[in-house]
């Protein structure tokens, strides 16, 4: 009963269209970098590992796995139309990764200290419900203008809230690369949640610090806004970042509403 009121008073379920890419980038020999997109389930996840060897690039495609298996039909079915749900399932499968993900580091002396930042976007009808740890990043573009959702985990996020200006930051020169909250590791705080409606003709991009430390948000708004499709966004933005160097990986899933 309480899923057929759901639906009858559900808004407009906007229609999706997205597309992502990753790469190595110009600098590092390996991509660290996940991401997947399940087009069916309204569900988008980046993740950008850490570690040693190969342990960046276990530890985040282990955490987007979990994550995408951690959306059961069953499941989405159950929250749909529940913003009280959604952020549950959302944070429980943070939670759940992480502590996958940290007895997997213990396994091995080479995986150990690895994780990944992670952001996890799911429309349900027309709202945004968003989950996040690091600095790994989610834009929107709304009429021409962008706005960063997420807020970074990072040490240089933190110093701006403890110092009053530049000259006080600037004595203390460690930088936005100290990621405060990571899958991997325990968390200090909970992962972050946010929601918001979006329209048509809203633009969202899920990325790693590898694309948007190389690449300014005016130009990132400019090829989001403008951009054919979804594919044409990535490519061109991933290019870009190359162009400045590439000196990480670059991952970027772009959904136009």
């Amino acid at each position: 009963m309480i899923n057929i009121f759901r639906r009858f008073f559900s808004r407009k379920k906007l229609t999706l269209s997205c597309a992502g890419q990753s790469d190595p980038g110009q600098v590092r020999s390996k991509n660290e970098d996940s991401y997947s997109i399940l087009a069916e389930h309204r569900l988008f996840i980046v993740a950008d590992g850490m570690g040693g060897h190969n342990a960046g690039e276990i530890a985040s495609s282990a955490t987007v796995k979990i994550i995408g298996d951690h959306f059961t039909p069953e499941r989405l079915a159950a929250m749909q139309g529940s913003p009280q749900e959604i952020r549950h399932a959302l944070v429980k499968s943070f939670e759940k990764a992480n502590v996958i993900v940290s007895a997997m580091a213990a396994e091995k002396d080479e995986w150990r200290g690895m994780g990944c930042t992670l952001v996890v976007a799911y429309i349900d009808d027309d709202t945004l419900h968003l989950c996040h740890v690091g600095d790994a990043r989610c834009y929107l573009v709304s009429e021409g203008s962008i706005r960063q959702l997420t807020s970074d985990h990072t040490t240089l996020v933190e110093r701006r809230r403890e110092f009053s200006d530049t000259t006080e930051l600037a004595a203390h020169p460690q930088g936005r690369h100290v990621v405060t909250r990571v899958i991997g590791y325990p968390f200090p705080e909970p992962p972050e949640y946010y929601s918001c409606r979006l329209r048509e003709g809203d633009r969202l991009l899920l990325c790693t610090d590898g694309l948007w430390s190389t690449v300014t948000e005016k130009t990132l708004s400019g090829v989001m806004a403008n951009a054919t499709t979804p594919a044409d966004a990535v490519h061109y933005l991933v290019d870009l970042a190359n162009q400045a160097g590439g000196p990480d990986n670059i991952t970027g899933v772009a959904v136009f509403c």
